[in-house]
């Protein structure tokens, strides 16, 4: 069973933290991830591959500011029950996800050789993981005793389409822990 969820911001100004000084142009397309699960799905339409299953979610959600956006230390109460500290509002993709690809992890306990995917336009981590010119791929855990990435990336290779490897570090896990009694995740540098 395959579980994409694929990030569909359909246009982010960056909330309450602003993006200023023309950054804005092009985010109409964050909601990319989405579309890739869209079109994924339009494919198993004309293919039809016996045996697959498939189960896709796409969470659709503007950026913007107004009396509804969410702001910079706010404290947010996951699916998972984990509480979140906003740290930065133009760090939405993550927030977006989460609870989607929660509800998958607990469909994914009583499906066939789960596999879990997300699919977003991470650009702030792939700039600062690899570069202005790079798309990337990270494996979690059990992904990456699958070797996933890897089987992904020799497919990139073949069709013209590289990417990077990229992975999460102990400074990642350091830098997002809950920083007070208050939040057991922080979402984002402040």
């Amino acid at each position: 069973t395959l579980f994409l969820v694929g990030k569909g911001i359909t246009y982010d100004t960056g909330g309450a933290d602003i993006k200023a000084g023309g950054i804005m142009a092009g985010m109409h397309r964050d909601k990319c991830g989405a579309a890739a699960v869209a079109g994924f799905f339009k494919i198993l339409e004309e293919l039809k591959p016996p045996g697959l299953r498939v189960v896709g979610g796409m969470p659709f959600v503007r950026n913007s500011v107004g009396e509804e956006c969410y702001v910079a230390d706010e404290i947010i109460t996951s699916r998972a029950g984990r509480r979140v500290r906003v740290g930065n509002t133009d760090a939405e993709g993550r927030m977006v996800m989460a609870d989607v690809l929660c509800k998958f992890k607990e469909m994914a306990a009583d499906a066939v050789n789960p596999q879990l995917f997300t699919i977003a336009t991470l650009t702030g981590h792939a700039i600062r993981a690899m570069g202005p010119n790079y798309s990337i791929i990270m494996d979690n855990g059990p992904a990456r005793q699958q070797k996933t990435c890897y089987g992904l990336q020799d497919a990139g290779d073949e069709y013209g389409d590289p990417f990077e490897i990229s992975t999460i570090r102990r400074d990642d896990y350091e830098f997002h822990s809950g920083k007070s009694e208050y939040e057991d995740v922080l979402q984002a540098n402040n």
